[in-house]
């Protein structure tokens, strides 16, 4: 315990950042013996510095003596980085006692970062109930970071709950719903999910009804390609754009027809180019002799990825 009280006693007080850090491995090394000082230190140090540092501590040795008082610092310490550094602590520790506090911390802590790192914790501890319970939680901005907890930890049972989100007044939560369909979708709940999918690409703003073409893109499969088909004629440009890419992405050949006509068409430079991706990302051979006429007739962009399909996916020498 001398030798622990002396190692914070430096950590605390010198001016040397390789002797602080000296100091911090130190700790970190002797395990159970320094998590009283540490916890101590965190709790009562007088300067930030050394309280997250004690905090980073706990969190390398992972003892379960250490959750206690880095839950009680993350709720009450006064500066953001200590709180920050408690929460990443916590997730370190990974023990399921912290939930609560974390999830209080994701409620009210005046710190975005911290509500984040909070949130990020939350995912490591496989916290699914917890965060299915901030689905219905009053601040759009919890409601969304929960819904990405979940596609992060792959929660499917959570789909029916995050499907209400799709109806969600606030378009970043409704953009993470589209986004978790696409995390979670598997073959015995396909047809559910695509007629998810299908309700966010009606949706009245364009980053929701891009992030269900990613999703889509994920999918994979003939009714999802017709789905990222239909999005070729949306009004923005940007969703015209990912339409395209996911039906690289999805990779039926139902699309050639299709992209053969954008890259060949009126359609932005860009949005062509990328079609000659997707017509290399399906694979098709039938694909190979447009791709050759764009690469002799196309503009600069789109000659060149349709170069990259023929000679990277179709073996085409130019």
């Amino acid at each position: 315990m001398d030798k622990a009280h002396e190692l914070i006693d430096l950590l605390g007080k010198s001016d040397d950042y390789f002797e602080r850090q000296k100091a911090a491995w130190a700790l970190v090394n002797m395990g159970e013996e320094s998590v009283e000082e540490t916890a101590r230190a965190l709790e009562s140090g007088e300067f930030s510095d050394l309280r997250y540092k004690s905090a980073w501590i706990l969190g390398r040795i992972g003892s379960p003596r250490g959750v206690e008082p880095l839950c009680r610092a993350l709720l009450n310490d006064p500066d953001h980085v200590v709180r920050e550094w408690c929460a990443a602590a916590l997730e370190a520790v990974n023990c399921p006692e912290a939930i609560s506090t974390l999830v209080l911390a994701m409620k009210r802590d005046s710190s975005k970062d911290v509500r984040l790192r909070a949130a990020v914790a939350l995912r490591k501890l496989q916290a699914a109930a917890a965060l299915r319970d901030l689905l219905s939680y009053s601040d759009p901005e919890i409601r969304g970071m929960a819904v990405t907890g979940l596609a992060k930890i792959g929660h499917r049972d959570s789909l029916q709950d995050v499907a209400k989100l799709l109806d969600d007044e606030n378009n970043e939560v409704r953009r993470r719903a589209a986004a978790f369909i696409g995390e979670v979708a598997n073959n015995t709940a396909c047809n559910e999910s695509l007629s998810l999918i299908a309700r966010s690409l009606q949706d009245s703003d364009s980053s929701v009804r891009c992030e269900a073409l990613k999703s889509l893109g994920k999918i994979k499969g003939e009714k999802a390609c017709d789905l990222a088909l239909q999005a070729l004629k949306d009004s923005e440009w940007q969703v015209r754009y990912t339409a395209v890419t996911a039906l690289g992405e999805i990779g039926h050949n139902k699309a050639l027809d299709a992209l053969v006509n954008v890259m060949f068409g009126k359609e932005d430079e860009e949005i062509r180019a990328w079609a000659a991706w997707s017509l290399g990302e399906i694979g098709d051979v039938r694909a190979i002799e447009p791709l050759q006429r764009a690469y002799k007739t196309c503009p600069t962009e789109v000659m060149k990825k349709a170069k990259d399909s023929l000679v990277e996916i179709f073996k085409v020498e130019i």
